[in-house]
């Protein structure tokens, strides 16, 4: 919907009011379409929406996202897997080793106990505008650029008020669901807390290129310094492509102090490679070349609360993860997935979406699932950090049970690939 800046306020009324209009708020429009299409939705973003037509391909850098085998199932059942997959690596083996110790554990289909792979690797680049070209062939309103400048919440529903264009427009729902991000801006104004975990690490992040086939494996590095992840890219113009997310602590020691973030970010392509070589090993081949590269601080933020009354938290404005582990929008578009089938099945019983007791049923039914993720992911890197020798021990032991158990191996993998125990 396009607005004329200057324009007098107008009132616009909404069942549900999705504001953030990224891949989880794009991704909850489609879901909200699926199962319950008889509420109208309109999706709120601060930023410009990217133009229908052709799909734009990312040039060599680009920020990707791990697919888990049951968000493709989600995304299988919207119709857009067809369009992603040709976008897609897809993700047969998954190798987890431990710096300075031989050997290590690797997951296949296998342990998923049925045929389908672990999941697959897209370009953020190419999975924002695919979910929202989904988001335009529904009946929901975009409203973009726009910002939400105020937020009341009455007994009735929700009353935003937007700049959209240079226009003041209002918009009144029933339901709100607050995706702005893990800054939100929204969160804070409702005076909702969030519990915040630094670890004390930055993420660097970028594209590389190897000297061969990638194979489908996506490799898990645990260093003494901090984890690392190589994921498989589609090939772009004969190059062999992985994204890199390589953690580093805040403050280096001295004696690390030549492979510190910065050091890595100032560092020549070909020294950083190197560099990049010497850490991670030799096991995806050699390292020729890098994209740009980007850093950013690392935390777990939880939100204290994710629901209210018309109100629901969603993606990172209720958790935010630790990225290695590749957990985080797999676990969003679970949690988009079941606030859009208890609001469908509210419908029977004549329930508004933003009625508490829909919404308390939804958050109730997302504690197990979201507690053993985020769990995994919180804790997962600080074992494999440690340079403790007991929890050494420990974790070759671990590591050890992975390759030699199914059973063990088989509970790993289906948690990993978001089709639970």
């Amino acid at each position: 919907m396009t607005h004329d800046a200057g324009k007098a306020q107008q009132a616009l009324e909404t069942d549900i009011a999705i504001i953030g209009g990224g891949m989880a708020g794009a991704s909850l429009a489609l879901l909200l379409d699926k199962y319950c299409p008889q509420f109208s939705v309109t999706l709120v973003e601060q930023r410009p929406l990217p133009q229908s037509g052709p799909l734009q391909l990312p040039s060599f850098d680009a920020r990707a996202t791990a697919l888990s085998a049951g968000a493709i199932d989600i995304f299988k059942s919207l119709d857009v897997w067809p369009v992603l997959q040709t976008h897609c690596a897809m993700i047969e083996r998954v190798h987890v080793s431990d710096r300075g110790h031989a050997g290590g554990a690797q997951l296949g289909e296998r342990d998923l106990g049925d045929a389908q792979s672990l999941g697959a690797v897209v370009e953020n680049a190419v999975l924002g505008p695919v979910l929202l070209e989904a988001v335009r062939n529904t009946g929901a309103r975009l409203l973009a650029p726009a910002t939400v400048t105020n937020l009341e919440i009455g007994a009735r529903g929700a009353e935003l008020l937007l700049q959209v264009s240079g226009a003041a427009t209002t918009l009144r729902a029933q339901l709100v669901v607050v995706a702005d991000g893990a800054e939100s801006s929204l969160r804070k104004q409702l005076g909702i807390d969030q519990r915040y975990v630094d670890y004390q690490q930055q993420a660097l992040v970028t594209t590389v290129e190897i000297d061969r086939s990638h194979d489908g494996v996506a490799y898990e590095r645990f260093t003494a310094r901090g984890p690392m992840a190589l994921l498989p890219l589609p090939a772009r113009d004969g190059a062999q492509r992985m994204a890199l997310v390589w953690t580093r602590p805040d403050r280096e020691s001295s004696a690390d102090e030549a492979v510190g973030v910065e050091r890595l970010l100032a560092l020549p392509e070909r020294d950083f490679c190197k560099a990049l070589q010497d850490e991670f090993g030799w096991r995806a081949g050699r390292i020729l070349r890098c994209g740009e590269r980007h850093h950013y601080p690392l935390g777990l933020s939880l939100s204290d609360e994710q629901v209210r009354s018309h109100v629901v938290l969603m993606g990172n404005a209720a958790h935010f993860l630790h990225p290695v582990a590749g957990q985080g929008f797999n676990l969003t578009l679970r949690d988009c997935e079941t606030l859009a089938q208890v609001v469908a099945r509210g419908v029977a019983s004549n329930c508004a979406p933003g009625e508490l007791h829909l919404l308390m049923d939804y958050a109730e039914s997302r504690q197990r699932d979201q507690a053993l993720t985020i769990g995994f992911s919180d804790r997962v890197p600080g074992l494999f950090s440690s340079a403790n020798p007991w929890l050494q021990v420990a974790r070759q032991f671990g590591l050890l049970g992975l390759a030699l158990a199914p059973p063990l191996r088989s509970a790993f993998a289906r948690q990993a690939a978001g089709l639970g125990l």
